[in-house]
């Protein structure tokens, strides 16, 4: 071999290392998106959520599916978005999951993971959206004085059916001149829940949980392990009856916190709450429920600091 011969395949060798070795990013950058998809099907996890500090890879999706989901983005049943906001453009498969005849169930996800969608195709590799819904967002959005968050979770069913949390929450920061109108209207809150399941057709079907609930307020108070705090028998002795004279509701609980049922006052079942979303730093303490709004932890303390929590999050006039 040559002197010329050997420098121009020690150059080719270079150019084939150089080339496989590119960062990902790069080659999903010339993915040809009229190319065929390839991926690998798993199984959508129970618990969904929109974390903004996820980085893990994203499979890329075509151009023409894109197009079709941006046109369809709020084509869907339930309770929609609350905050003004603009649909990212940038989006990609997170997980592919294989369902009855072919069809596949994708949670698709933007790029800057605000946004998290299960879209159902048709499958076979023809990416044709059959039908698509939001199961997890996390905004944020600040105008002046006003700051809105809206946080939706998802949590799937033994039935394979998906249970999405929807919660907004709208603050205005006070000055030392507020009004009490100001100081009344400072937070506000929404709270929804939704249930999605898949029917024959590969459709979501939505039937919104709160429907079939009465009005009702709610406090669940609750400690971990089986631990008692010092101090816990006073101190939800004189809350629970505090609850009481103002018709709210009230549990005790140190178990299955994902499920958990009120009561009234006569030992009617009023409806089932899940606390697990709210309490997984708390060892001890209580959640606020009211029907419509976004419920609300609190550690445990004296009682005089969750009497005035009590009296916050249910609006009672006298503090």
């Amino acid at each position: 071999m040559t002197k010329t011969n050997i420098i121009t395949f020690f150059c080719l060798c270079l150019a084939v290392v150089f080339t496989s070795c590119r960062p990902k990013n790069q080659q999903d950058a010339e993915y040809d998106n009229n190319d065929p998809m390839t991926y690998t099907t798993s199984i959508i996890a129970d618990t969904i959520i929109a974390d903004i500090r996820d980085q893990s890879d994203l499979y890329p999706v075509t151009d023409d599916f894109l197009e079709d989901f941006l046109e369809r983005v709020s084509e869907y049943e339930g309770k929609h978005i609350t905050i003004a906001t603009k649909m990212p453009a940038e989006w990609g498969i997170s997980c592919v999951e294989r369902l009855p005849e072919g069809r596949e169930l994708w949670l698709l996800r933007s790029m800057d993971r605000e946004w998290a969608y299960l879209v159902i195709t048709s499958g076979f590799g023809t990416q044709r959206i059959l039908d698509m819904v939001p199961v997890a967002v996390n905004l944020a959005q600040q105008d002046k004085d006003v700051l809105e968050t809206e946080v939706w979770e998802t949590y799937r069913e033994s039935d394979g059916s998906f249970i999405v949390h929807k919660n907004y929450e709208w603050i205005k920061n006070l000055d030392t001149n507020a009004t009490q109108s100001d100081i009344n209207e400072y937070q506000r809150h929404s709270y929804f829940v939704d249930r999605y399941a898949i029917n024959d057709l590969c459709r979501f079907e939505c039937t919104e949980v709160n429907d079939s609930i009465p009005e009702y307020s709610a406090v669940v108070f609750f400690y971990k392990e089986n631990v008692k705090p010092d101090e816990w028998d006073n101190v939800i002795e004189m809350l629970q009856a505090f609850c009481e004279d103002r018709n709210v509701y009230y549990e005790e609980v140190k178990t299955g916190f994902g499920d958990v049922a009120v009561h009234d006052f006569t030992l009617n079942e009023v409806t089932h709450v899940d606390m697990l979303p709210y309490i997984q730093d708390l060892p001890a303490g209580m959640v606020m429920f009211k029907k419509g709004e976004t419920p609300k932890a609190v550690r445990f303390g004296s009682f005089e600091r969750m009497q005035i929590e009590i009296k916050r999050y249910f609006k009672m006039l006298s503090l």
